[in-house]
């Protein structure tokens, strides 16, 4: 079966996740021009941090798109339908996986070249935040915001493979990020040791990045080998 209808296939089971990514990446710059238009904000840098907050708001919806991404299809039935089509369980995951690339891009492109570009223009940023500890801490943000949302998307990949709730599995994609940095502070709690943020950080990339090295590879082979739908 041809690769472009699979993917338009599942682009239609989340086409509700596309739609709330562009609400997201839309409504902090309209909030950033609304400021500017009332004269509460008096400088163009404010859609510099509407691009972050967005670039945060739209990492949520890679737990949607994880969750819903298998699960969905047991939800309404289509699983089943597509199941007795002569597809390779292959090519179904390789059109889910473009369909996610979408989603990233989507997230992602917009929101950097904002940055880029007012980061760029003369007078916009003051020189002294464009030192190294500044730009290298942008770095660590974005570099957080990104693991994050690998973490959701994969978290919630997992248990879409294996359970036929949607709604559960992108809760549970959300959560587990939470409940990471929850534990490494309630650890340093109990063993009463002294950890900065950039320790924090360290251990919540560190383990963030390990469940989802563990998730997204056990959902793919448990999907790619599940007998039913």
């Amino acid at each position: 079966m041809n690769l472009n209808w699979l993917v338009w296939k599942d682009y239609r089971v989340n086409r509700l996740v596309f739609i709330t990514a562009l609400v997201l990446l839309v409504f902090p710059y309209l909030f950033a021009a609304v400021l500017l238009w009332r004269g509460i904000a008096r400088e163009p840098d404010v859609f510099l941090g509407a691009s972050l907050y967005a670039l945060g708001l739209l990492q949520l919806t890679l737990a949607f798109m994880g969750g819903n991404a298998i699960a969905g299809e047991r939800a309404d039935r289509s699983a089943e339908f597509f199941a007795s089509l002569p597809v390779p369980r292959a090519r179904a995951l390789a059109s889910k996986l473009l369909v996610t690339l979408g989603l990233v891009i989507l997230i992602w492109l917009p929101n950097l070249a904002v940055m880029a570009v007012f980061a760029s223009i003369p007078g916009i940023m003051p020189v002294g935040l464009l030192d190294g500890r500044v730009i290298d801490f942008a770095w660590r943000v974005l570099g957080t915001i990104a693991i994050t949302g690998l973490t959701f998307f994969c978290v919630a990949w997992l248990l879409s493979s294996v359970l036929e709730s949607a709604t559960f599995s992108v809760c549970a994609g959300l959560i587990v990020p939470l409940l990471v940095i929850l534990g490494i502070v309630w650890t340093a709690h109990l063993l009463e040791l002294r950890v900065d943020d950039d320790a924090v950080g360290l251990w919540y990339g560190g383990l963030c990045m390990a469940i989802s090295a563990i998730a997204f590879p056990s959902g793919t082979a448990y999907y790619l080998r599940r007998i039913e739908p």
